[in-house]
């Protein structure tokens, strides 16, 4: 028997998968947890990279005057297609929208976007002119290949992280206990980075549990659904989605006359909030806005529940609830559903569980780069021939450039953010181009480093470095310094700047500290004075 508790036949086929599985990911792996830790501060970002949102919500919003300004700005405004209204939050202080486009040919759908700042009472029709959070947050699902194949990638590299993660349990478990003490960064490297894989992977077990679970869950949906569908509703997926969602089971009258005596949507909403104080508007969806038999759809979230999403359909006719979905009486189905987000995207503890998934999420990327110096240096053995060790080496090498050069290229991001103006019409290409061709550049330059320890260290400095940058660009862009920010409470502005700040000065200390030559020890012969006497 293994360590492991598994007869060798078993251990030695679990080991080998859990190793072929790990390496064949682990490039993408690492990109998915590392954009994603930055994704889960996606909110926090928007008024960094805004400017315009650098201000207080001090105004009530009429939504029914904003339906009419956007109907005069955009004059083939489909009001009675599906229109959907994103409120103004702490975070994001502006209201942005989406619409469908009236067009002669019914079959083809055409729909805008726009964005609505209530302090400046300014309307502008057309794609958001930022991109930090977007891009990191669709970075990691790689929603940037097209045609969703990126998305299906990234549900199977979280599918056989699942399968990583169990097989390397069923490996360790008999002994990972005494391992966990046994962490040591004395002897071999094969020994330092098989130490370091088991303990910061027991370390973040449960956390990356979930996130492969989740995450083939979110991306994979589609083979879940589908045998459901086919067997159980007959094919009928609107029955599927009645269920999950009551208000999709609502079907509107095409022929419905048109009013103007409809209520008004902010009188609804008063009454949403004077019944449930605590609960967030996060969306409110419009169908027949001008018609008799016109729906508003109104979801959010009360923070003070684990599932605390819920969602409201009121006909705008006579103010008829038809579907209140409300935390605590939802189905079990539901429940899970909408915990299983506020699970992946940690929107159940505030700020401080978004820190704690932060450095977990860091910690799966060093388990992840662990795993690869692992594999390289296992196979550093007499019994593999040259040519081999030289494939070895340039795998890893590829890996770690591609790993390693994400991180001063997410500091371009933020810096370019800034830096192509945002009155450019295609600032957020501009951005996307620069930071993608800058992670490209750095991953090739990396390839030249010959060690991993010098690219690790190159990339760390250059990484420290760029991320200096970014308070720099928002000071020097904007004017808005941290200190200033801090003063005007402005806390995502200024965390932000000061978390680049402090990612900068840490990683130029630690690469300044590994470029250092020991000091050379001054040998002093020490001489018995009674021989000097004698000699003399």
């Amino acid at each position: 028997m293994k360590l492991g508790g598994l007869p060798n036949r078993a251990y030695n086929i679990v080991f080998h998968t859990h190793t072929v599985s790990g390496i064949v990911i682990s490039f993408a792996l690492y990109v998915i947890f590392f954009a994603g830790a930055f994704t889960l501060f996606r909110d926090e970002f928007y008024q960094w990279e805004d400017v315009k949102a650098r201000q207080a919500i001090t105004k009530t919003i009429d939504y029914d005057a904003l339906l009419e300004n956007i109907r005069k700005k955009q004059t083939n405004f489909n009001v009675d297609d599906e229109t959907y209204i994103y409120p103004a939050t702490e975070h994001k202080p502006y209201i942005s929208f989406f619409g469908h486009i009236t067009t002669t040919n019914k079959n083809v759908e055409d729909h805008f976007h726009g964005q609505y700042y209530p302090q400046t009472n300014e309307l502008t029709i057309g794609e958001a002119q930022t991109t930090v959070g977007e891009t990191l947050y669709r970075l990691h699902f790689f929603d940037q290949v097209p045609f969703y194949i990126g998305r299906y990638i990234a549900g199977f590299v979280a599918l056989f992280f699942l399968f990583a993660v169990i097989t390397g349990v069923l490996i360790h478990w008999r002994n990972i206990v005494s391992k966990f003490y046994g962490f040591s960064l004395k002897g071999s490297l094969k020994q330092i980075w098989t130490s370091s894989h088991t303990v910061f992977g027991l370390l973040g077990l449960p956390f990356q549990l979930m996130y492969a679970v989740t995450g083939a869950y979110y991306m994979l949906s589609i083979l879940i659904l589908a045998p459901v569908v086919l067997l159980f509703f007959g094919g009928d997926q609107q029955k599927v989605l009645a269920m999950l969602r009551p208000i999709e089971g609502i079907v509107l009258n095409e022929e419905s006359p048109l009013t103007k005596n409809n209520l008004r949507i902010s009188k609804s909403l008063d009454e949403i909030r004077a019944q449930y104080p605590d609960f967030e508007l996060k969306t409110l969806k419009l169908k027949h806005y001008s018609r008799e038999d016109a729906l508003l759809s109104v979801y959010g979230k009360d923070p003070s529940h684990f599932s605390g999403d819920g969602m409201i359909a009121i006909q705008l006719k006579d103010g008829k609830r038809l579907v209140e979905m409300m935390p605590g009486n939802k189905t079990y189905v539901q429940s899970v559903l909408f915990g299983i987000a506020g699970v992946h995207f940690a929107t159940f503890g505030g700020l401080f569980l978004k820190f704690v998934y932060f450095f977990l999420a860091i910690v799966t990327c060093f388990v992840i780069i662990s795993g690869v110096l692992l594999w390289k240096e296992a196979r550093n053995k007499k019994n593999y021939t040259e040519k081999q060790k030289r494939f070895h080496h340039r795998v890893t090498m590829t890996y770690l450039a591609i790993c390693f050069g994400l991180f001063p290229a997410v500091a371009i991001l933020f810096i370019a953010e800034l830096a192509v103006p945002s009155t450019l019409s295609n600032h957020v290409s501009l951005v996307n181009t620069t930071f993608f061709v800058s992670w490209l550049l750095l991953s090739i330059v990396g390839l030249f480093w010959k060690t991993e320890a010098n690219l690790t260290r190159n990339y760390l400095y250059a990484g420290g470095v760029l991320s200096l940058g970014v308070p720099l660009a928002n000071g020097i862009i904007t004017g808005d310094w941290f200190w200033k920010t801090l003063a005007n409470k402005q806390y995502s502005v200024a965390g932000t700047d000061l978390f680049w700040l402090a990612t900068g000065v840490l990683c130029v200390a630690l690469t300044t500290k590994f470029w250092q030559k020991p000091k050379e020890k001054t040998v002093t012969n020490v001489v018995d004075e009674q021989t000097i006497l004698a000699k003399k």
